[in-house]
């Protein structure tokens, strides 16, 4: 299966609206699919997914958690049960899936369509699918899936350029992905709570605030998690609220995936944010302390705004060398950083002990720190 994907590449222009849609009428009636909780937003997608499908799991339950991207192998997007898929389990449902919707079908797929209905193939036999959006909602691949459930996790600006320039734009793509009764996460931007009302209600379904569900959210603080785990957390809880289970309240002071404000060494934090939204809750979280940040992004991304707010956290700026066809220009970072008066340089492997680092722009940057890091 991996050789299949390499073909395709995940690198994305633009989103066919019809594809995915089309291909499930067309095959949707060959896949079992359980109860499936839906999880769309801008940030804390993941971490959520994972607490959630670590409980139902712990609960007794048979879970799939499908996640999007990956650090370092595809497999990381499929969750089994507590471990991610095996390399034989993985050609197994590719083989199947190829079986269900046909090699003409499946050649015409993009990346993370293809890996979505491979997703669908693997429901079979579980009694719960947890079910990351990618990029999107109302025409994300994954909104075919019949859902029982939708959380809607904090929403933010990112990917304008096809989800719309202003949060109401962005926030009414996303929440159109509603087909079941949805739960809200605590969100900064003022609107979200009111578009969501007015979308969900529309269509018939009920609708919840995650503090209404689970109220008590220093319940889920751990004073050496970043502030934002409370919001995922309290989301994942009242997830699991809403379907009839009663976590403890233990079972939530973690941060689940390797992303996002992780320390892998004592003077080495990485976060997988990629967005404005992620800057400043990195920056909330150092809470004024300082490191050398390292440091890379897309083109599509306000690496500027990012750096700005960033700027009261870091000593200096070493650009991560990336050859994926959508990094932005080092000298656009270069320019970036003398605007703002920021040191500025290539990051040359070396780390020194006692002085602190970040490594920030996404889950390229980080797969190309952790390979360099690892190989060291």
């Amino acid at each position: 299966m991996k050789e299949f994907l390499a073909r395709k590449g995940e690198a994305y222009t633009n989103i066919n609206i019809d594809r995915m849609p089309r291909l499930w009428r067309e095959y949707g009636d060959r896949f079992f699919i359980p109860k499936i909780v839906h999880i769309v937003g801008t940030n804390g997608k993941g971490s959520t997914g994972r607490i959630l499908a670590e409980f139902l799991y712990a609960s007794g339950y048979k879970t799939l958690h499908y996640s999007s991207p990956h650090i370092f192998d595809v497999n990381e997007r499929f969750w089994l049960n507590g471990a991610d898929i095996s390399d034989d389990e993985l050609n197994v449902a590719h083989r199947d899936t190829l079986k269900s919707i046909g090699e003409e079908a499946a050649d015409g797929l993009s990346y993370f369509e293809y890996a979505t209905a491979v997703a669908a193939t693997l429901l079979r036999g579980y009694d719960y699918g947890v079910i990351e959006a990618g990029l999107g909602g109302e025409y994300d691949a994954t909104a075919v899936l019949p859902a029982s459930l939708m959380l809607v996790t904090p929403i933010d600006c990112d990917h304008q350029a096809i989800l719309g320039e202003s949060i109401d734009e962005i926030a009414s793509t996303k929440l159109r992905a509603a087909r079941s009764p949805t739960i809200v996460a605590q969100q900064s931007r003022a609107g979200v709570y009111e578009i969501a009302a007015r979308i969900v209600k529309e269509r018939g379904f009920e609708l919840f605030r995650a503090q209404e569900l689970a109220p008590d959210i220093e319940k889920f603080t751990d004073s050496k998690a970043p502030p934002f785990m409370a919001i995922n957390r309290q989301l994942a809880f009242a997830a699991a609220v809403f379907l009839g289970l009663r976590p403890p309240i233990g079972a939530f002071l973690i941060n689940p995936l390797l992303g996002r404000m992780t320390r892998i060494a004592p003077n080495i934090t990485i976060d997988a944010g990629h967005n404005l939204s992620a800057a400043e809750a990195v920056k909330e979280a150092f809470c004024g302390k300082q490191a050398h940040l390292i440091y890379n992004c897309f083109q599509d991304k306000p690496f500027d705004k990012i750096l700005e707010t960033l700027k009261p956290i870091i000593k200096d700026m070493s650009i991560l060398r990336m050859t994926h066809p959508r990094a932005v220009s080092p000298v656009e970072l270069f320019n970036a950083a003398k605007r703002l008066g920021v040191e500025c340089n290539y990051f040359d492997g070396r780390l020194e002990e006692g002085e602190m680092y970040l490594v920030f722009g996404g889950f390229g940057v980080i797969e190309a720190f952790l390979r360099a890091y690892i190989a060291r």
